[in-house]
C-alpha cells in the first residue's frame, strides 16, 4: 500500500544543513499495523509526517496504491489526504467544540454530506469508540484516555483508508496505553484499515505491530517482521532498545562468560513449542543439562514466544549437534 522510495529530508539550523531523514526506503504492505520506533531524534515524527506530506521531503519519492503523492498539485493531495487520518501525540482537540462537534469537523471541512448523514457518523464513530455517552461534553471534561479516543474517531471521520498514529500513546498511563493499543488493534481487525504509528517503546511493537523499522539518526538500520527483528535483533540500536525492555541477554552472557568457562545456548520457542516441554526432552535424549541464566515468555500481538539463555553443564553429544536436535523440535538454538 504504501512505497517510501528514498526520501531524505534536511532541516537548517545554525546556518548549517541537519538531516533528519537519509535515504529512508520502506514497503508497507495493505491492511498491517507498521509500527517505527528509535530514540528522540531519530527522525520519526518527520518520517510519518512525510507520508502524508505535512512535511515534504526534499528528495525521493512516497506512493500510495501506486500513486506518487509527491507530484500532486496542492489540490489533488489535498483531496487525497482525506483518506488519510492522523492520530496526534498530544490530542490537538478543538476546546471551544464538543466531542461531536470535534469529530464531525473534517466532515464539514470535506463537504458533501447533508447534516443529517454527518450527525449519523458522528454516532456511528462515537460507538466504535466507546463514547456514546461523551458526545455533548468538552475536551476540559475528559480524561486523557478519552481525548485520545475522540482523537482517533476524528481521524476515522472521512473512511480513510490509512491510519498515522504520532507517538499516540506516549502522553498516557500505562494501563490507558493498553486501552487505546486494543481499541487501534480492533479497528485494524474491523474495517481492515492501514495502521503505521511511531513510538519510542518496544512494549508498543510487540503488543500491536505486524512490522517494524528501527530508525537512528534519520536512517533505518533495521527492518522486518516483528517475531524476527526481536527474536533476532541484528543491529546495536535494536538490541538495547530490546535491553530497557528485559528483553536484552548480552549482559547475562557476559557474566557467565567471565565465571564459567562452558558454552552458552540460547533457545528461541515461536508458537506452539513454546508451551511444551522441548527442553526437558531433549536433555533426556542426549543427557543435556544446563544452568538456566535468563528466561522471557510472552507474547508479540498473538503469538507466544520463548527465548532462554542457559549455560550447558554436560552433554553427551558434541554442543555443535544441538541446533540440528533443537530444530526437530521447532526451536532455534544457538551457540554463542
Amino acid at each position: 500500500m504504501i512505497e517510501v522510495q528514498s526520501i531524505s529530508k534536511h532541516y537548517q539550523h545554525g546556518g548549517k544543513s541537519i538531516a533528519a531523514l537519509d535515504n529512508v526506503s520502506l514497503q508497507i504492505a495493505s491492511g498491517e499495523i507498521y509500527g517505527i520506533i528509535g530514540r528522540s531524534g531519530a527522525g520519526k515524527s518527520t518520517l510519518i509526517r512525510c507520508l502524508n506530506l505535512l512535511e515534504r521531503p526534499d528528495s525521493g519519492h512516497v506512493s500510495l496504491h501506486g500513486e506518487d503523492i509527491t507530484r500532486l498539485d496542492e489540490r489533488a493531495l489535498q483531496q487525497r489526504r482525506q483518506r488519510i487520518g492522523m492520530v496526534f501525540q498530544h490530542f490537538n482537540l478543538l476546546r471551544s467544540r464538543t466531542v461531536a462537534a470535534n469529530v464531525r469537523f473534517p466532515l464539514e471541512l470535506a463537504g458533501g454530506q447533508s447534516p443529517a448523514q454527518m450527525d449519523a457518523r458522528v454516532d456511528e464513530l462515537l460507538a466504535l469508540v466507546g463514547l456514546q455517552d461523551h458526545k455533548h461534553k468538552r475536551p476540559s471534561q475528559l480524561s486523557g484516555g478519552q481525548k485520545q479516543r475522540v482523537g482517533i474517531a476524528r481521524a476515522l471521520a472521512n473512511h480513510p483508508d490509512l491510519l498515522l498514529c504520532d507517538e499516540a500513546t506516549s502522553a498516557l498511563d500505562p494501563e490507558t496505553t493498553d486501552a487505546i493499543l486494543a481499541l487501534l488493534a480492533d479497528i485494524n481487525r474491523q474495517l481492515g484499515l492501514t495502521i503505521v504509528l511511531i513510538t519510542h517503546d518496544m512494549r508498543v511493537i510487540r503488543q500491536l505491530c505486524d512490522s517494524v523499522a528501527v530508525l537512528d539518526h534519520g536512517r533505518v538500520v533495521e527492518q522486518g517482521k516483528v517475531l524476527d527483528v526481536f527474536l533476532a535483533p541484528q543491529h546495536a540500536v535494536t538490541q538495547s532498545l530490546l535491553a530497557e525492555t528485559g528483553m536484552g541477554q548480552g549482559a547475562l552472557q557476559g557474566i557467565w562468560r567471565q565465571r564459567v568457562a562452558t558454552p552458552v545456548i540460547k533457545l528461541t520457542f515461536v508458537g506452539e513449542p513454546t508451551l511444551q516441554p522441548v527442553l526437558d526432552k531433549v536433555g533426556r535424549e542426549v543427557g543435556l543439562r544446563v544452568n538456566l541464566l535468563s528466561g522471557t515468555l510472552s507474547e508479540i500481538k498473538d503469538t507466544p514466544f520463548g527465548q532462554l539463555l542457559a549455560g550447558v553443564v554436560a552433554s553427551d553429544v558434541d554442543v555443535s549437534a544441538l541446533p540440528a536436535i533443537f530444530a526437530r523440535e521447532g526451536v532455534r538454538c544457538e551457540v554463542l
